[in-house]
C-alpha cells in the first residue's frame, strides 16, 4: 500500500471512493482539501483505495482535525484506515488531535479506539437522531507548537 498527498488527477478515483462510502456528496470540500494539499490518498496495485482530509478548514479550537476518512468497501479490513490515521499523525501540527464519526458509525469508532483516541464528548442535532462522537488524541514526539 502507497500514501502520498493527493493531486488532481486522483481525484476522479478519490470520489469514486468518496461515492461507495458516504451518503453525503463532499466534493467541493474534496477539491478544495487537495488544491490546499491536506488530501492524502492510498492505493494499492495502483488502484486508489481510500482517503483522508486533515485539518482543511478552521483549526478544531486550535487543535487539528481529521475532518474526512473513507476507505473503499472492497478494501476495508486491511489496515488502510489506521495507516491513513497514522500518516496524519505525523503530519499533525497540533499535539493534539481530533476527530468524529456518527454514533452509528460502529466501525469507524472501533477503529479510532484502536488508534489510541478516546471519546471526548459528542455534538447533537448534526444529523437528525445520530450523534456525533468526538474523539481525541495526545501525540507525544516532535514540538508540534502550541501547548502541551
Amino acid at each position: 500500500m502507497k500514501i502520498k498527498k493527493a493531486t488532481s488527477q486522483d481525484l476522479p478515483a478519490i470520489l469514486e471512493v468518496m461515492r461507495f462510502g458516504s451518503n453525503v456528496d463532499h466534493t467541493d470540500f474534496i477539491k478544495q482539501s487537495v488544491r490546499a494539499g491536506k488530501c492524502l490518498v492510498t492505493s494499492v496495485a495502483d488502484k486508489v483505495t481510500g482517503f483522508g482530509i486533515i485539518g482543511n478548514s478552521l483549526l478544531f479550537y486550535n487543535h487539528e482535525f481529521i475532518e474526512l476518512l473513507i476507505v473503499h468497501p472492497e478494501y476495508r479490513r486491511r489496515g488502510i484506515a489506521t495507516a491513513l490515521i497514522k500518516r496524519m499523525e505525523s503530519i499533525c501540527k497540533t499535539p493534539k488531535l481530533f476527530t468524529s464519526t456518527n454514533q452509528t458509525n460502529i466501525p469507524a469508532q472501533k477503529t479510532y479506539e484502536a488508534s489510541g483516541f478516546i471519546r471526548s464528548g459528542y455534538i447533537e442535532n448534526l444529523d437528525e437522531g445520530d450523534p456525533e462522537i468526538i474523539y481525541f488524541k495526545r501525540l507525544e514526539g516532535a514540538d508540534r507548537g502550541g501547548e502541551k
